[in-house]
């Protein structure tokens, strides 16, 4: 056997053994409880979605999800500590838009599609417009009237900077020619509550953490940022019919730091479906105004890096 066979041999075993271990591996993961960080203050919608989905882990794993709330940095905290955790699969990060796609895309922080691997995507949430029932304006329209006539009284709470929902704001801004103050919270559930207690004027959030306090009377919603309307609130318009052509939406996936093996990938996301489709869950996300959209790790890695990549474009057009 010449050397250039016998490396050729050697590496084939080698290789062989590395992909026999990963699928061992697999085979008895998880033998453990699985670690689920959001990096996100407590109450939003990741936070809320994320307990709905893994209160079923167990049946479906047969290991409970433990969720670990990791707020700060607009969620580059919780991400970079996924990226940096032993790629195992138990330790993941709950994605969404604002610390996995725009900030890493716009701001080169946090981690996105370069430094975790792709399990699945939960579910698609539609984003909305919402402000206190005592404020000056009832409608979007009325707000951008009001908004370009009291130049900088605005104030506008926002999930982060540079989150999806800060983004999405510097574009309607961009739009309409109004001037704001914007103010930076750890997530949608801080936000959300700073809007409550009267600190900011207006906020932008899934319906997932609007909808109870619309439904008590506490929120106005004023345009949904769709391309249609949302069924639960049929008579709120979106922000096209309003005249703001702008599109928001919101995902909530499961990611892994990089180098996950791939059996074990696959062993979550079908655990994932499966959750998904359990009806008890179901219920829950329904009762938040919410809707499932599962996609498994090949075609959400390819709607993630789509969207990455137009948060990159989008971003170098706003901040010039």
């Amino acid at each position: 056997m010449t050397m250039r066979s016998a490396r050729t041999v050697a590496l084939t075993c080698a290789l062989a053994g590395i992909l026999g271990f990963g699928a061992a591996q697999a085979q008895e993961f998880p033998t453990k409880p699985i670690t689920l960080i959001i990096p996100a203050g407590a109450g939003g919608s990741h936070d809320m979605t994320a307990r709905a989905v893994t209160s079923v882990a167990s049946e479906y794993l047969g290991q409970p999800i433990i969720i670990q709330l990791k707020p700060g940095g607009g969620g580059a905290i919780g991400s970079d500590q996924v990226a940096r955790a032993p790629a195992d699969g138990y330790t993941l990060l709950f994605g969404g838009p604002n610390w996995s796609t725009t900030l890493p895309a716009v701001e080169g922080r946090s981690k996105g599609p370069d430094d975790l691997d792709p399990i699945c995507r939960i579910n698609y949430s539609p984003v909305m417009v919402a402000t206190k029932p005592d404020a000056p304006y009832k409608t979007f329209k009325e707000m951008i009237a009001w908004a370009k006539e009291n130049p900088g009284k605005l104030v506008f709470g926002n999930a982060g900077p540079w989150s999806q929902a800060d983004l999405t704001w510097k574009q309607i801004s961009q739009i309409t020619g109004i001037e704001s103050r914007n103010v930076p919270h750890d997530g949608g559930g801080p936000s959300t509550l700073a809007l409550l207690g009267g600190h900011v004027d207006v906020a932008i959030n899934p319906t997932t953490t609007f909808m109870s306090y619309i439904q008590s009377g506490k929120l106005r919603p004023l345009a949904v940022l769709d391309d249609e309307r949302d069924p639960n609130l049929p008579d709120v318009p979106t922000a096209k019919e309003e005249g703001v052509d702008v599109v928001y939406y919101l995902w909530r996936g499961m990611l892994a730091p990089k180098g996950t093996p791939r059996p074990i990938i696959e062993k979550l996301a079908d655990a994932c479906k499966k959750m998904t489709e359990d009806k008890t869950v179901q219920a829950m996300i329904k009762s938040f105004g919410d809707r499932i959209q599962y996609l498994g790790p090949d075609e959400f890695g390819k709607v993630w890096r789509t969207e990455f990549n137009l948060h990159k474009e989008l971003g170098s057009s706003l901040k010039k």
